[in-house]
């Protein structure tokens, strides 16, 4: 279809196309779709839980417990960890106090901030700090950084400089690292070989620009220097040079959703730089809300077309309630507000509700089938984080549309 519409007939026509898909979902409610919990608010009760795993899996040096099983007699080491993952756990913690939900997990969020900062958080030169992969932790061969774990490091520890319990220095230090990251083109290299002191040119990771991206726009929230912003902007027009201009559906990257939302509600974008940005973001959601199951009798309603992954399904839940504030359609703005309610709903049904791990999203949503993989019933931390965060996310668009 891209092939042979324009972009202005194009966007339209989905639309519309859309509209028939979730037409039977519009006469509902979204809190009929979803679910209402103990404040009355939808999912509440989904968070908090999940919430309470995440701070109850804080151990007492500020390390998370990195996996479980939905069976609490199977047990792991705590040697297997990923800094990125940990820094991106703490965005959520952040997120739900930010929310207006409780703060009395505020302390536990910095004691496990200050594990992540002296552990992870390193000087690599008198200007700049990166975060550190561990080789044993990783499995991998050489320390490297990752230009994603600054940027995501960036997004959890920015809002801990007014509270000071962050040198700004390390926050300017992190920026400088992704400001050396940069290529000329806008990319941000994926890894930095901390044994030679090079940037490794030739690897890459798919996410890492959006993340990078995310980040230098919160530091800008705190430390407000232009060139943070240059090269946030500079990165996010990189991936939509190389994502939405060609014939092929672009990479659906919450991160850099994130980050353009951002610029949008802090009016940073001139109309030029917004009508590429949004251009973008619509493109990045068409496909994935083609590609959800709207079915109400399918077993996995709510999902995606071979996607049933608690993880990969939150991060589309963050995604498209960041594109929801980037576009000017109406009619998009309908269609994912329905997404999500139903998106969310599944996601609640995949949580489990009981025992020692009571708030943990296991690796897929067929952990409670008999016959599974023994993997589909492993709680990472990272799962419970992105389910979390869109949770969270689907309260600003119900407040924005004044659902309850």
């Amino acid at each position: 279809m891209l092939d042979i519409l324009s972009p202005a007939v194009y966007i339209p026509t989905i639309f519309v196309l859309l509209i028939i898909i979730f037409a039977y979902i519009f006469a509902q409610d979204a809190k009929k779709i979803g679910k209402t919990s103990t404040k009355g608010l939808p999912y509440y009760d989904e968070v908090a839980m999940s919430v309470e795993y995440i701070t109850r899996n804080i151990l007492q040096d500020g390390r998370f417990k990195y996996r479980n099983n939905v069976d609490p007699d199977i047990t792991y080491e705590n040697q297997t960890y990923n800094s990125l993952r940990h820094a991106g756990t703490l965005y959520s913690l952040y997120l739900y106090e930010k929310l207006g939900f409780e703060k009395k997990y505020h302390d536990l969020r910095v004691l496990s901030s200050k594990y992540f900062i002296n552990r992870y958080i390193k000087e690599i030169d008198k200007t700049k700090f990166a975060v550190i992969s561990i080789p044993e932790e990783e499995n991998i061969n050489i320390p490297i950084a990752k230009s994603g774990a600054a940027g995501i490091a960036l997004c959890a520890l920015s809002n801990l400089l007014s509270e000071n319990e962050i040198d700004l220095k390390i926050l300017q230090g992190l920026g400088e690292f992704l400001l050396s990251m940069q290529s000329k083109d806008g990319n941000i290299y994926a890894y930095y070989d901390l044994d030679k002191k090079e940037i490794n040119k030739e690897a890459e990771a798919v996410y890492y620009t959006g993340e990078a991206a995310a980040g230098l726009v919160c530091l800008y929230e705190v430390d407000p220097q232009q060139k943070w912003l240059d090269c946030a902007k500079k990165a996010l027009f990189y991936l939509h040079r190389t994502q939405a201009t060609g014939n092929f559906e672009p990479i659906f990257d919450h991160w850099a959703v994130f980050a353009i939302e951002k610029l949008v509600k802090m009016n940073l974008l001139v109309p030029q730089e917004y009508q590429l940005l949004k251009d973008y973001v619509e493109k990045m959601a068409i496909p994935m809300l083609t590609a959800q199951i709207t079915n109400k009798d399918h077993v996995y309603f709510g999902a995606f077309k071979d996607n049933i992954r608690p993880c990969s399904l939150g991060t589309i839940m963050e995604g498209l309630a960041g594109i929801y504030f980037c576009t000017d359609s109406e009619q998009l703005k309908t269609v994912i507000y329905k997404s999500i309610a139903i998106g969310c709903m599944f996601l609640s049904r995949t949580q489990v509700k009981t025992g020692q791990n009571a708030g943990g999203l296991p690796n897929s949503a067929n952990w409670i089938k008999p016959g599974v993989t023994p993997n589909a019933s492993v709680i990472r931390i990272d799962n419970v984080q992105h389910v979390i965060c869109g949770w969270l996310r689907f309260q600003n668009i119900l407040k924005a549309r004044e659902t309850y």
